[in-house]
């Protein structure tokens, strides 16, 4: 199972994949978010700095650059957490519980899943950080990272599922759904740059 995990997010293409698929993506967030009336200039700030992190963090994988990867991939995770933030709390936190009520069990799940996807990506961001602000990286916290960015994978399938089943206006729905698949593959890349990132750490601590 490890060999494969590594096999995956070494492997070149998935890398450039997630990150031009992620990069082609942000426009057509902006569009379908634009049309929908939900794009303000908070969430605009928030697709540009993804695209450029996104862009940073690919460059510096396909260049090899670690100090240039363990910035853009710091900076990426708390821009994807900021974004979630704003998404979770401000614009589904401030719609009417009847809201959800009405969508039925589709409604609850899609809600609690974006709330499950802030908590992780909090633990996450927050756990990054002290990874790589101690010394020396432990095994085990690295791991508990990767296994919470698969999670996170996991749940950000489940929504793309359930948004179309929600019963919000069309143009909406697929503002949410290229939101999330452009989520979707920078978490990969982001688990591609983590991964790397802890082999070259482990060699440096053997050597």
């Amino acid at each position: 199972m490890l060999g494969r995990y590594r096999r995956m997010f070494l492997a070149p293409n998935t890398a450039l994949v997630s990150a031009a698929v992620s990069m082609l993506l942000i426009p057509v967030t902006y569009f379908f978010g634009a049309r929908s009336g939900e794009m303000d200039w908070a969430v605009r700030y928030e697709l540009f700095l993804r695209l450029v992190l996104t862009a940073t963090l690919f460059y510096s994988l396909k260049k090899h650059k670690l100090f240039l990867m363990q910035a853009a991939t710091v900076g990426l995770i708390f821009c994807m957490l900021c974004g979630q933030a704003q998404y979770a709390l401000g614009n589904l936190g401030s719609r009417d519980s009847e809201t959800y009520i009405t969508m039925g069990l589709q409604g609850f799940i899609f809600l609690a899943g974006e709330m499950m996807i802030l908590f992780i990506q909090s633990f996450v961001c927050v756990n990054h950080f002290v990874i790589h602000a101690a010394r020396r990286q432990e095994a085990i916290r690295v791991s508990v990272n990767q296994v919470s960015i698969l999670f996170i994978l996991a749940f950000l399938a489940v929504q793309l599922i359930i948004a179309p089943m929600l019963r919000f206006d069309s143009m909406y729905i697929l503002y949410i759904w290229t939101m999330h698949l452009d989520e979707f593959f920078i978490f990969v890349l982001v688990a591609c740059a983590e991964l790397i990132l802890m082999i070259d750490q482990r060699e440096v601590e053997r050597g």
